[in-house]
């Protein structure tokens, strides 16, 4: 295993920055439900300003941070493992470049834009809660992409309890992901709460435990 301090860095801090911005994702979600609770049902799940501008930064801040990570995850693997774990940061290559492009447009492009014709078409969310083509882009990273790429990393861990807390928590996550898939194959998006969960709860519960791991490994001079 090739393991250096810049790869323990990286690790360190990407783990951390993804557990700050996820935590930052729920509360701001948290306080919009709170603020808008009489309106949801006739407004749909589409926040209002301004808290979808910040939901749709985080996520963009967030893309970075997890290719970093399964970068270092990558660098972690030991010398059997290392096409497993080079799938699994091509897989979240993938999620970043393709969640990153759906949010940064909605930030920039959707929100100023004047042409409703326009902001329909390149709508994420839809006030009857169909499917839109932005929205299945993103599901395609997060839900498939991203499982598949959970479980790749989740091979990775292996040896003390730790990691085997990880390999659990990444496989579960997966799993939870690729579930989610099914809500946009068959059009029912409540089936895609069990994805929401993996992604949004379950894997930055599994980055506290990567932050644990990297600050005790041991790397090379």
């Amino acid at each position: 295993m090739s393991w250096t301090r810049i790869d323990r860095r990286i690790g360190l801090a990407a783990a951390i920055v993804i557990v700050v911005l996820s935590f930052a994702y729920i509360v701001t979600g948290l306080i919009w439900i709170c603020s808008s609770a009489s309106t949801i049902q006739a407004m749909g799940l589409e926040p209002g300003q301004p808290f979808l501008a910040i939901l749709e930064a985080i996520i963009v801040l967030l893309c970075p941070a997890l290719v970093a990570l399964f970068g270092a995850i990558h660098a972690f693997a030991p010398a059997d493992r290392k096409t497993l774990s080079l799938v699994a940061f091509a897989l979240a290559v993938l999620v970043a470049g393709i969640t990153g492009l759906v949010h940064f447009v909605q930030l920039t492009v959707i929100r100023h834009h004047a042409n409703k014709t326009i902001a329909e078409v390149f709508a994420l969310y839809d006030p009857a809660g169909r499917l839109t083509p932005a929205l299945a882009a993103d599901l395609l990273a997060w839900d498939f992409f991203f499982g598949f790429a959970l479980f790749f990393a989740a091979s990775v861990f292996r040896g003390n309890r730790l990691q085997m807390a990880i390999r659990l928590g990444l496989t579960i996550c997966g799993v939870l992901c690729l579930l989610g898939v099914s809500g946009a194959a068959s059009g029912d998006l409540r089936l895609q709460y069990a994805a929401i969960v993996g992604y949004a709860f379950g894997f930055p519960f599994v980055c506290l435990l990567l932050t644990l791991l990297f600050a005790r490994s041991v790397t090379e001079s």
